[in-house]
């Protein structure tokens, strides 16, 4: 029943998905809080993580605690700017994607970490987790895929090739369909691990984008969030333009949920379309 942002004011507020009313702010961190998840466990749980590596685990059950049930730092070294992503697989692991170039899987009931995966060679930027595959992208161009079972690397997705190399900032998957957002504005559809469609936007970098069912929501530099809807085969994907919103700032963060868009703005504000 709530909405969770995360913002570089070093807050997490949560918003009632009833009337869209502020319901209450997780306050605590001392550095921009670069990502935010929910974890829907027996005490539903709210985690988020900070560009000085904190992570921090807060209370959403039938009444929100102020302060965080459980809070932590990665280890920083001379190579370390913080997390800059997370994701979760069901109740059991939290993942961490790093300044250090490193995804981390950290326990869920006891908060330790469990593993460290290594093999990107920039920041790590972004993670999704699916059908038992953990999706990881960073600064060096590639996405890496992980098993949930073991951690263990199972393949790379793009080029890292010196001169090439274009950063991931988002990505987003459902089903067999994996979305990729860069800084240079394109977004890439793999189906099946295979690329089937890349889509040059030429209007600067996408920050966010969701992917569901047969819909696709982006947006980004260009103040402008736009829908396009997905056809075709295993081999190759279409894509229709539906329309576009355009905003009055720079789109952060996109999220399509039960027939509403929710998007952050670099201005602060977030908005709900129906």
């Amino acid at each position: 029943g709530y909405l969770f942002s995360s913002s570089f004011d070093k807050t997490v507020n949560v918003w009632s998905l009833q009337d869209f009313s502020h319901v209450q702010s997780f306050k605590g961190h001392e550095h921009r809080v670069m990502g935010v998840v929910f974890v829907d466990a027996t005490e539903p749980l709210c985690v988020s993580g900070d560009s000085g590596g904190g992570i921090f685990v807060w209370g959403v059950g039938a009444s929100l605690r102020q302060d965080p049930l459980k809070s932590w730092y990665e280890q920083k070294d001379w190579r370390y700017s913080g997390i800059h992503a997370l994701a979760v697989s069901g109740t059991e692991h939290i993942y961490t994607g790093s300044g250090d170039k490193s995804v981390k899987a950290w326990s869920l009931k006891d908060y330790t970490l469990i593993c460290t995966m290594n093999g990107h060679k920039s920041v790590v930027s972004s993670l999704a987790v699916c059908d038992g595959v953990l999706y990881s992208g960073s600064w060096d161009g590639t996405i890496r895929l992980w098993s949930i079972n073991d951690h263990s690397p199972l393949t790379v997705l793009g080029d890292d090739t010196p001169g090439n190399v274009t950063s991931v900032i988002s990505l987003s998957v459902y089903q067999h369909m994996l979305a990729a957002a860069y800084e240079n504005g394109c977004v890439k559809l793999w189906r099946n691990d295979v690329l089937s469609r890349s889509i040059e936007t030429q209007s600067g970098a996408i920050f966010a984008l969701d992917i569901k069912e047969q819909w696709l929501f982006m947006g980004g530099w260009n103040k402008t969030v736009d829908v396009k809807e997905l056809s075709g085969d295993e081999l190759h994907v279409d894509t229709r333009s539906i329309g576009s919103v355009s905003c009055n700032s720079v789109v952060a963060a996109v999220l399509y949920w039960e027939g509403k868009l929710f998007v952050g703005f670099a201005d602060s504000i977030v908005k709900v379309y129906c």
